[in-house]
């Protein structure tokens, strides 16, 4: 069997293990190939009193795929993994990331 490849987008924090400071490493001891898109950078969870970080713009996130799609990425995507998304906007860049890793990969 071929090493499955994942697109994961969703949270990242510096202190923790959340989104994909949790997801990526997880997974990559399964045996699958990773492809992490951060959609926030924050110092931890935001459970804690306070903390500290950005939430990334829809449109950085969808030149993050727009440049795996030129590298021709999405036709080796099997599955795209979404968490914590940050901004009501990205909903939109997600769900055309997936149609356009099916039309790529149907088997995705």
């Amino acid at each position: 069997m071929s090493t499955l490849n994942v697109i994961s987008i969703q949270s990242h924090v510096a202190y923790g293990h959340v989104g994909n400071a949790a997801a990526v490493f997880a997974l990559q001891r399964l045996g699958i190939e990773v492809w992490p898109v951060h959609t926030v950078q924050f110092s931890n969870h935001t459970g804690y009193p306070d903390w500290q970080g950005q939430v990334f713009a829809a449109e950085n996130i969808a030149r993050l795929i727009d440049g795996m799609e030129a590298r021709g990425a999405l036709a080796n995507c099997d599955a795209l993994l979404t968490g914590y998304i940050g901004d009501p906007e990205l909903g939109a860049v997600i769900l055309d990331a997936a149609a356009r890793i099916r039309a790529a990969n149907p088997r995705a």
